[in-house]
């Protein structure tokens, strides 16, 4: 399979384990060093820090994320992907429903075992 292949492979993981509201397994695939940019709030930085600050969100929220129109560029070990996405949120305890759309910006790696994971992670809205 082409590093492109993986990469998509590996985009529908993330958005599966996002959808499912599961922090465990989304943390799976990004790298110990993770940096993630949430929109409006200071970076994150590790793998362990991005899974305590999602954990109650996916607890509190049901999340519906629907990446679109993404470009990926792969270049060695590494690849940069832009798209847009819409997601919708709905608070488990009231039903209250919410919207949210943007473009994002993923940087992935390719790890010495083969595969890829995020590396970086920025939420462009």
């Amino acid at each position: 399979m082409s590093d492109e292949a993986n990469i998509i492979a590996r985009r529908k993981s993330w958005v599966t384990a996002v959808n499912d509201g599961d922090w465990e397994r989304y943390g799976q695939l990004l790298t110990e060093d993770v940096v993630w940019i949430p929109p409006g709030l200071d970076a994150i930085y590790g793998r362990t820090a991005v899974q305590q600050w999602l954990k109650p969100f996916f607890h509190e929220y049901e999340y519906d994320f629907v990446p679109s129109k993404s470009r990926l560029r792969v270049a060695g070990n590494w690849a940069v992907e832009n798209g847009l996405f819409t997601s919708s949120l709905r608070r488990r305890e009231s039903g209250r429903r919410s919207s949210h759309a943007g473009r994002y910006l993923v940087l992935w790696r390719l790890d010495g075992d083969g595969t890829w994971y995020i590396e970086r992670y920025v939420d462009l809205t």
